[in-house]
């Protein structure tokens, strides 16, 4: 790594390095057991039943529990295979559902002649993750560019499709078909809707004050899969990674951290370190801007993991701003450790990666004084999924109080430092 300034991977392993972070027992038995370099199930060996609850429950969340199985299944106890074998199987049947809605939308789409790219969930597989079955996928995404998005909003509607929720930035709001479920607190129910989200872009340039340009090139070098005998559209691998990159750092930068997708970078950057013609044509096909975001998120999940790095991401670190590589080395357990000790060391990756100082002052402030609280679907009435929702948005505000004068102190101590 050299002169990047960025620590190694290496060393006393992520235990060791969370340990000053007093992190709870069963999260380091599975952060040990996802490891690519020196993978451990010791620490899982050992646990209790009720660390072994407050684990799956942790993975659910952060959609890791199917992958378990794959990762360290001798060490898990028989009561827990079945609880997760138990979970395979009814998302396995939520998963046939996507299918079958996914088959009827772009044979629908294809008729009315509209072209799309199919995103994230079943064409990460098997290029990112082994499986689609593992994936835990919640929706549907498709991008098209200009007004067939809105044409494809008429497609969705005449197939019985409605808005379940407003609009936000990259995508017009979440379709899904009217229904009477209600939550009963399962995140694998077979029966959950499946929404449709239809992207117009595939980054907010304007919302996150980050530009990556040249995204609309992934179009041109999108490329035909076969998906049970249905060609559909998906990003080639360099860009299926970039995209995968650029939307795990969306999620960072909002305090956010699905781990399931930053393991799934790990495992596609470890077993590619070598493959010197997928990085020469990634060096070639996305420009500099674009190179340091996903590089950024490598480095990250590198660390996270124990995963390699190929020669051609190292050496991009040269190109780092001071005050990244300073976030990188100093703050890189930070979305790990908010896991179990809320921070928003988060904001200051952020502004690391903005330019423009006006735009650094406008996300600040927008950070540390949030206006807006989490929404709910478009008239649900469901007792459960409101509980579920207020104590979301009581969360919420308990983290901003707490983390407010430690996100501050933090910022001023980079600006001392002259790192922002």
């Amino acid at each position: 790594m050299g002169s990047s300034g960025i620590g190694s991977t290496a060393g006393c392993g992520i235990a060791g390095a969370l340990a000053s972070e007093n992190p709870p027992n069963h999260i380091v038995a599975v952060l040990e057991a996802l490891q690519f370099s020196t993978p451990s199930t010791h620490r899982l060996d050992h646990l209790v039943e009720k660390e072994w609850l407050q684990l799956l429950d942790w993975c659910d969340t952060r959609q890791l529990t199917l992958s378990l199985p794959n990762c360290c299944g001798p060490s898990l106890p028989a009561d827990v295979r079945a609880n997760i074998l138990e979970k395979s199987k009814r998302y396995a049947i939520r998963f046939e559902r996507l299918k079958s809605n996914l088959f009827e939308i772009t044979g629908a789409l294809h008729a009315a002649q509209l072209d799309f790219v199919l995103l994230k969930g079943l064409s990460h597989a098997p290029v990112m993750t082994p499986n689609a079955l593992l994936r835990a996928q919640g929706d549907i995404d498709l991008w098209l560019r200009g007004p067939n998005v809105y044409k494809a909003q008429e497609v969705l509607q005449t197939l019985g499709y409605a808005f379940a929720a407003g609009s936000r930035s990259r995508h017009l709001g979440p379709m899904a078909r009217p229904n009477n479920w209600r939550w009963r607190g399962d995140l694998f129910d077979p029966e959950m809707p499946i929404s449709i989200e239809l992207h117009y872009e595939l980054w907010s340039s304007e919302a996150e004050c980050i530009e990556v340009p040249q995204l609309e090139q992934f179009w041109a070098r999108k490329i035909v899969r076969d998906f049970d005998g249905h060609k559909i559209h998906v990003l080639c691998d360099q860009d299926l990674l970039g995209f995968a990159a650029l939307h795990l750092l969306l999620h960072l930068v909002h305090g956010d951290l699905p781990l399931q997708r930053a393991w799934e970078i790990a495992r596609f950057l470890d077993i590619h370190t070598a493959d010197e013609r997928f990085w020469e044509t990634w060096r070639i096909t996305h420009c500099a801007e674009l190179r340091r975001l996903e590089t950024s998120i490598y480095y990250l999940v590198s660390r996270w993991f124990s995963c390699r790095l190929p020669q051609s991401v190292s050496d991009y670190a040269v190109n780092m701003t001071n005050g990244l590589r300073y976030w990188l080395d100093k703050f890189y357990l930070s979305p790990l450790s908010g896991q179990w000790r809320p921070n928003k060391r988060e904001v200051w990756l952020h502004l690391a990666l903005i330019n423009n100082r006006r735009n650094k002052f406008k996300v600040l402030f927008r950070r540390l004084f949030p206006r807006t609280l989490p929404q709910t679907q478009q008239g649900v009435t469901s007792p459960a999924l409101l509980v579920r929702h207020l104590q979301l948005i009581t969360s919420r505000l308990a983290r901003h109080v707490s983390t407010l004068i430690p996100t501050i102190f933090d910022g001023v101590r980079l600006l001392v430092l002259r790192r922002l």
